[in-house]
């Protein structure tokens, strides 16, 4: 244990001030004080509960997000996000509305951490009967912004979406006390450059 907390504490002692020279060293770049992207991608679903289906379930996975810079290297702002599963025969469907955050850990790299909080609502239908959720629903990710020309970039991202609530409902009529909804979220997201 000694062995480990010692070459963390070297490690730590030689990264800080690579890590800070190159930030003093990196050129400022002018932002734009908003943004904007609108992103497509693969959602992997799973609902968690006593009468659910264990498997996950993918589909297609959409949201738009617009905010603005509030430091050096943090973004906030707000995200809507859907997920649709089947058209015809008993559709699922996922509706996210959220506050989100992008960290920049290194101001000269364009990686960041997303962190958000929001409301996610889970329906799906046979045509005569609906089973539905809404939850607080947290997610955690990770991405990259590519600059294409000066003002926009392309921004591959993965996102983890948990939501808890107290229960699934069928009809207004509730039938199990607890689930969770927990989706998976990879896409590729266009927009104005941050």
């Amino acid at each position: 244990m000694r062995s480990v907390l010692r070459g963390l504490a070297i490690a730590s002692l030689i990264v800080t001030p690579v890590v800070a020279g190159a930030q003093a060293a990196a050129p400022s770049v002018k932002r734009s004080s908003l943004w904007a992207t609108l992103a497509v991608g693969r959602g992997d679903l799973q609902v968690n509960c006593a009468i659910c289906r264990h498997t996950d379930q993918s589909s297609w996975a959409a949201d738009v997000t617009v905010g603005g810079w509030i430091a050096a290297h943090t973004t906030l702002g707000g995200e809507l996000g859907v997920w649709r599963l089947g058209w015809d025969d008993a559709p699922q469907h996922v509706m996210m509305i959220s506050a989100v955050s992008q960290l920049y850990p290194i101001h000269q790299v364009a990686a960041f951490v997303k962190l958000g909080v929001g409301i996610m609502g889970y329906r799906s239908t046979d045509g005569e009967q609906e089973l539905s959720a809404r939850s607080l629903a947290l997610q955690a990710g990770f991405g990259y912004d590519i600059a294409v020309k000066e003002r926009y970039i392309v921004v591959p991202h993965a996102t983890l979406v948990q939501g808890f609530n107290n229960g699934l409902y069928l009809d207004d009529a509730k039938v199990t006390g607890a689930a969770r909804v927990k989706m998976m979220r990879f896409g590729l997201a266009v927009g104005v450059r941050r």
